[in-house]
């Protein structure tokens, strides 16, 4: 693992770690020398609760730390992300509706939207390739702003293969994709997943081609495309519509 994986900074994702009692635990925390206010004052109670060691350090501590990133006076080294196995997921959950499968989502400000847009509408699941993904740095962290710790993250080894994998349990794939049917004019074959591409790049030709049906956005404005995560969003959204109405 990259070291710089292991540190989560900001003060949002470090006291959710504190707080959610997910799959990483907070092994050391630095905090700005001269800090103050009630949500510091959380922070170190939850630390002094766990029995996690704490150290006041000045900003260039922190700045090595985290390579400059904004981190707010708060870094976190937590223990090693366990990613969650599709088969085992899968066999726990049945098959759930609305699986997000990312299809080259490099950059890791837009993973960490992603995944706070899913755990915010309530996504069962978020699957990822080992390859061309942004890996979980703190940044993706920071950004996800503790939606590691509330929604399932699994990593497969490639899209194309699991879309294939997920047809065999009668999953009904769709991609994400400007050229396609309008999202809130298509009807969804239960059970569905859905795949975003990454920006500009769009879905990989494999994936693109072993999806059912591709889906898109429709705009009235003059921008032709969201960006990624902004995009996951609304679909995300629309997903969520759907279930709270059926």
């Amino acid at each position: 693992m990259n070291p710089a994986e292991d540190l989560v900074f900001g003060r949002k994702p470090v006291l959710e770690l504190l707080t959610a009692g997910g799959a990483r635990s907070v092994v050391k925390l630095w905090l700005l020398r001269g800090l103050a206010g009630p949500p510091v004052d959380e922070l170190v109670q939850r630390a002094k609760e766990k029995n996690i060691v704490f150290q006041w350090v000045d900003r260039q501590r922190l700045n090595q730390l985290t390579s400059g990133k904004n981190h707010q006076g708060v870094v976190a080294r937590v223990s090693p992300f366990q990613y969650a196995d599709l088969s085992d997921f899968l066999g726990a959950s049945g098959a759930p509706s609305g699986l997000l499968l990312l299809d080259g989502i490099e950059d890791p400000h837009n993973l960490g939207a992603i995944l706070r847009s899913a755990a915010f509408f309530g996504a069962p699941a978020v699957i990822v390739p080992r390859w061309r993904s942004a890996g979980l740095s703190g940044t993706v962290a920071k950004t996800a702003a503790g939606a590691l710790e509330k929604v399932p993250l699994i990593q497969v080894s490639n899209i194309a293969q699991t879309i294939a994998d997920l047809k065999k349990r009668n999953y009904w794939v769709y991609g994400a994709d400007m050229k396609g049917d309008p999202c809130d004019r298509t009807t969804l074959n239960e059970p569905y997943a859905l795949v975003i591409g990454a920006e500009g790049a769009g879905l990989h030709r494999l994936v693109r081609e072993r999806c059912d049906a591709l889906v898109s956005i429709p705009g009235g404005g003059g921008m032709e495309s969201l960006n990624a995560s902004c995009a996951a969003g609304v679909f995300l959204y629309e997903l969520f519509r759907r279930r709270r109405s059926a």
